[in-house]
């Protein structure tokens, strides 16, 4: 008799990577045994016609395995980078039994919509079961397709899946593995590759979202929500940018990075100093990669020929320069991106986050801290960091470029701290709009400036490598980037005096944590 009730099952904590050319038969080298199993297995997704089930962070198949069809709910748990929640239940055949949904939460997403196919999965999988001590782990790897209409993406994936033990026993073995074969830690399952293959998402860069932080939020758990969200930021735009140069989805990365960074910043008092300079360094090493391709990118968009500019020869010949260092600095990312480098930045820091040295200090100051309300550090940091901005950009239009890019900085910093802890902090809204209005203008006026700055030197370098023409034309590019110089700056300077009048939106504190 079939299962009328869906069974959840505990949640799953499980790594999955990608996997490059000949990763299979390196993986079947480094087990003593042949697969345990072989299975070619079919799985369709369903939806609503909005994708109301998706956009809830859901997903819903029916996957066949021989003459054995299995109706499958997922719903990634509790904002875990690694775990899922999961209701499964055998059913009859290849369509959905709509009875067994009711006992789940997808009915009051689904309310009364039609669902319907939105793509298919066909694919082999091979498992392996991996033992030592008192630690089991299922291994499986998956070769196949994913179909939506006439679209099409290979599916090369390989899962680890702890059964028994301790968590850091998953991350052991895929570094030893990581050894043998190329795999990058991936955040994207099938169903999200699905969605993206069936229009969903389509190429679109993937932007940060809001961080669910509440005041019942303790520090170590806002840490993990704001880290996670920013690593699987950074991965699943590392894997676009692999398929394009899009300098949409190159942006994106960067702000993930910046996002990651600025929690460092934020988040240090709880965390170990080892972990914590790792993290720096490694983050550092990725953002200075991406660097110059971004300059480019806005260099570029800023240079679109306005009606009253001639494309005379030396101009087309200094932007086709321009464009040759933008596609190395491309090829200078890609390399960065698809290096052992990054896949162990992925690796090590999705362990450290869900299980890191910072999780065991058991100081009481440490303890305290980690385990408290996210108030009792945010509160104090904002303060610190708002008066930190007020000081530094006092007298702006008299600063230089590296003083007023530091402003830049710090005024980004503060942006980002205080969006992570809104939620968490905010009595006044209105207040808290207003202020976060204010403060967004402020990093893009500076922006602006910032820009101006950086188009000066990539003009420079142009200069001093081209011919005469050449770099005449760069010349005459600079000098019309650069006549509004005076208006932006003053702009930026206005965007700070409205910002000096704006109420903060938390309770002001004199103690500083972060110190």
């Amino acid at each position: 008799m079939l299962a009328r009730t869906p069974a959840k099952a505990e949640p799953e904590l499980e790594l999955k990577f990608q996997i490059g050319p000949g990763a299979a038969a390196s993986l079947a080298d480094s087990f003593p045994t042949q697969a345990t199993q072989t299975s070619q297995l079919q799985a369709v997704y369903f939806d609503t016609a909005s994708h109301a089930l998706r956009d809830a962070g859901f997903s819903l198949r029916v996957r066949r395995d021989g003459d054995v069809y299995t109706q499958t709910l997922k719903h990634r748990a509790d904002g875990g980078l690694f775990e899922r929640d999961e209701w499964e239940t055998e059913v009859a055949g290849a369509h959905l039994d709509l009875e067994v949904l009711d006992a789940t939460p997808a009915k009051c997403v689904i309310g009364g919509a039609q669902l319907e196919a939105v793509f298919a999965v066909a694919f082999e999988r091979q498992l392996y079961v991996w033992a030592q001590d008192n630690a089991v782990v299922q291994v499986s790897v998956d070769t196949g397709l994913i179909s939506a209409g006439d679209k099409t993406e290979p599916v090369a994936e390989l899962e680890l899946e702890l059964i028994k033990g301790p968590p850091s026993i998953l991350f052991e073995l895929a570094r030893t593995l990581q050894g043998k074969m190329a795999m990058t830690l991936a955040f994207a399952s099938k169903a999200e590759r699905g969605y993206r293959l069936a229009g969903h998402d389509g190429t679109a860069a993937l932007e940060a979202r809001r961080a669910a932080i509440g005041p019942g939020t303790t520090a170590g758990e806002a840490f993990q929500i704001v880290a996670r969200d920013s690593l699987i930021q950074i991965a699943g735009n590392s894997a676009l940018l692999q398929r394009s140069n899009n300098p949409e989805v190159l942006h994106q990365i960067r702000v993930g990075l910046r996002r990651l960074r600025t929690a460092l910043k934020v988040f240090k008092v709880i965390l170990d100093p080892g972990g914590l300079s790792v993290a720096r360094t490694e983050t550092g090493w990725l953002a200075g990669e991406l660097a110059q391709a971004r300059d480019l990118d806005v260099f570029l968009q800023n240079t679109d020929r306005p009606d009253d500019v001639d494309e005379s020869p030396g101009r087309a010949a200094f932007l086709q320069a321009i464009r040759v260092a933008q596609a190395e600095a491309y090829e200078r990312g890609l390399a960065a991106i698809q290096s052992p480098r990054y896949d162990m930045l992925l690796l090590s820091m999705g362990e450290w986050i869900e299980a890191g040295r910072w999780l065991r200090m058991n100081d009481k100051t440490h303890r305290d801290l980690r385990n408290g309300p996210v108030a009792a550090l945010a509160a104090p940091l904002l303060d610190r960091w708002h008066r930190r901005l007020l000081d530094r950009s006092r007298g702006l239009a008299g600063l230089g470029a590296p003083a007023r890019h530091n402003v830049r900085k710090q005024a980004r910093s503060l942006r980002y701290a205080a969006a992570f802890f809104g939620d968490a902090l905010a009595r006044h809204p209105r207040r808290r709009a207003a202020f976060m209005a204010r403060l967004r203008v402020v990093q893009d006026r500076l922006g602006d400036v910032n820009d101006i700055a950086v188009a000066q030197n990539i003009a420079a370098r142009t200069i001093g490598t081209g011919s005469g023409p050449l770099a005449f034309a760069a010349g005459l590019e600079l000098g019309r980037m650069t006549q509004h110089e005076a208006a932006v700056l003053d702009a930026a300077r206005l965007a700070v005096k409205a910002y000096r009048q704006c109420k903060v939106f938390w309770n002001r504190q004199s103690k500083d944590l972060n110190h």
